[in-house]
């Protein structure tokens, strides 16, 4: 006996699978580069147009957005659709999350303070005074985070995270956020900082907690500047003195690096990332020329606060007059 035959079927066609869209790690990185340009060029033309600070960097936030809205709407598009953006904020934790930064962030800036004295002097301060104090809280203190934000936690690190995923997008972003600012000792207190933004963000899958974030120190600073401009705080020259002191300086920066170290850690463990389908999406390469320059830009930056390079600036400014 042979067996019977049994009856055969095609098999159903595949069900074809989306390809899974939203921001590349290219277009984070050239909207990070696009805003750092836009921002300093713009604010630096206004300023020099003899506009107070505060007005400059509201016009440079205003050229900022009307040039990312025209070159980089894709990206912002499919940023919005993103469960980032959709995502409400936890102003609890946010708030927590920017003490505890705060003190890692500085930490660090002490311990650069007492090795290198002479690099506080380079770091800026966003003086304003009369109504264009108000015009710099809200540039300052609110939309240029807003921006920011969108940039480098927004589109760079979303589309690092969907090439190289979580730990690598965190670092990567964090780093050229932090060296973009140019000054060292700005540099040294921002990395804690943005590092802290990176994984609240990646934790609640929410930007707006880092926005929020960003927005608390920014207003902090611009509210203590106003706060001290002019102020006799003391005798300053003495405790410059005394950072020169090796004797004082360096146990000051092995104490202030221990605990901006442990503050680090504690909310590296903390803030865990939530998991999501967006990460590793994409693979491929993360690094492109815009990251690159991302960095250039603030190397070159930095150098030009060095005393020797300052120097040479003035040597060449004298020459040509």
């Amino acid at each position: 006996m042979t067996a019977p035959d049994v009856p055969t079927f095609p098999s159903p066609d595949p069900v074809p699978v989306a390809p899974v869209r939203g921001v590349r790690a290219v277009d984070g990185n050239r909207a990070a580069l696009t805003l750092l340009i836009t921002q300093n060029v713009v604010s630096a033309l206004l300023i020099a147009a003899h506009l107070p600070l505060g007005t400059a960097l509201l016009g440079a936030f205003v050229a900022t957005v009307l040039l990312g809205l025209v070159a980089f709407r894709p990206a912002l598009t499919a940023l919005t659709r993103d469960s980032r953006w959709r995502t409400p904020p936890s102003w609890g934790l946010a708030v927590a999350v920017f003490v505890v930064a705060f003190l890692a962030s500085r930490a660090f800036a002490l311990v650069f303070v007492a090795l290198w004295p002479q690099g506080a002097d380079a770091i800026p301060q966003f003086l304003s005074k009369g109504a264009d104090l108000w015009a710099l809280l809200l540039a300052a203190g609110l939309l240029v985070p807003f921006a920011e934000e969108v940039a480098f936690r927004g589109l760079m690190m979303r589309g690092h995270e969907r090439a190289a995923g979580f730990t690598v997008a965190a670092l990567t972003s964090s780093f050229a956020f932090a060296v973009a600012h140019g000054v060292p000792a700005s540099v040294a207190g921002i990395l804690p900082l943005a590092y802290a933004l990176a994984r609240l963000t990646q934790h609640t899958g929410s930007l707006w907690n880092a926005v929020i974030v960003h927005a608390l120190n920014n207003t902090l600073a611009v509210a203590a500047g106003a706060l001290l401009a002019g102020r006799d705080l003391g005798d300053t020259g003495r405790a410059s003195e005394m950072l020169r002191n090796p004797g004082v300086a360096v146990p000051l920066a092995v104490g202030a690096g221990l605990f901006g170290v442990a503050v680090l850690v504690v909310l590296h463990l903390w803030l865990t990332p939530k998991p999501d389908a967006q990460a590793r999406s994409a693979p491929g390469p993360w690094l492109s020329a815009a990251y690159v320059a991302v960095v250039l830009f603030g190397v070159v930056a930095a150098a030009v606060t060095l005393p020797a390079v300052q120097h040479a600036i003035t040597d060449v400014r004298g020459v040509m007059r």
